[in-house]
């Protein structure tokens, strides 16, 4: 499977209105023109804000293409667009970003939804450049069981196939609310195992494993179901 992740710039004041279209006119053309989204999400915090993001699942490329040639090409979506713009695009610019499963999420089972409340957060994660063998053994022996001890249940880990800033990997995580996310997010700077093998990294291979990070904040859209695995195939 691939899976295309969208950032949506919303222009200010506008966000109910992405949430409506979303929710209420789109479901119908994503089902007849076989767009499967696996969830969606407006950020809280983070670069680029209001952003509006949902991720979408497909069997390959063909049927990415093949689904979009058939959803644009519908009057229908001509006359939504039109009507819920009301005179005023409300999308300023859109990011697009494809991924594929990491093998370290083969292993993760999905965790149940622990209910209304939870905060969600997508992490963009650089990697050091040729190190994805390494990586992929730091997140599944060190970083991810950390991440669960902390309170986090893991929702997806991909690697970036295209998109700004590569290479990098993505993790979707959710937290039971926003003190757990604050709380565990500052204990993982801190946690012994995650700083051992941090150190271990610099004096082995020159640079930790990983580099820069963007998190974004997010809150599931109302009305939308996050599918708990995000359409793995398990």
């Amino acid at each position: 499977m691939i899976y295309e992740m969208r950032f949506y710039a919303v222009t200010h004041g506008r966000t109910a209105d992405a949430n409506a279209r979303f929710t209420g006119k789109l479901p119908e053309l994503f089902a007849r023109h076989g767009v499967q989204c696996v969830g969606a999400w407006n950020a809280l915090a983070g670069p680029g804000a209001p952003r509006f993001v949902y991720l979408l699942a497909y069997r390959d490329f063909a049927h990415r293409e093949a689904a979009w040639a058939s959803f644009y090409a519908d009057p229908q979506w001509t006359k939504v667009r039109a009507e819920t713009n009301a005179g005023h695009e409300m999308i300023e610019r859109h990011d697009l970003f494809f991924l594929k499963a990491n093998a370290s999420w083969q292993s993760v089972t999905a965790a149940p939804d622990t209910g209304a409340g939870e905060v969600h957060e997508i992490i963009l994660q650089q990697i050091a450049p040729g190190r994805n063998s390494a990586v992929n053994e730091f997140l599944g022996g060190t970083w991810l069981p950390a991440l669960r001890k902390e309170g986090a249940r893991n929702l997806g880990i991909f690697d970036m196939v295209s998109g700004y800033g590569m290479p990098q990997i993505v993790m979707f995580n959710a937290w039971p609310d926003a003190a757990a996310w604050q709380r565990g997010r500052l204990a993982m700077d801190s946690t012994g195992a995650v700083q051992l093998a941090f150190s271990t990294q610099r004096h082995s291979l020159g640079q930790p494993l990983f580099g820069r990070t963007e998190v974004n904040l997010l809150a599931p859209v109302a009305g939308v179901v996050i599918h708990p695995s995000l359409g793995r195939l398990v």
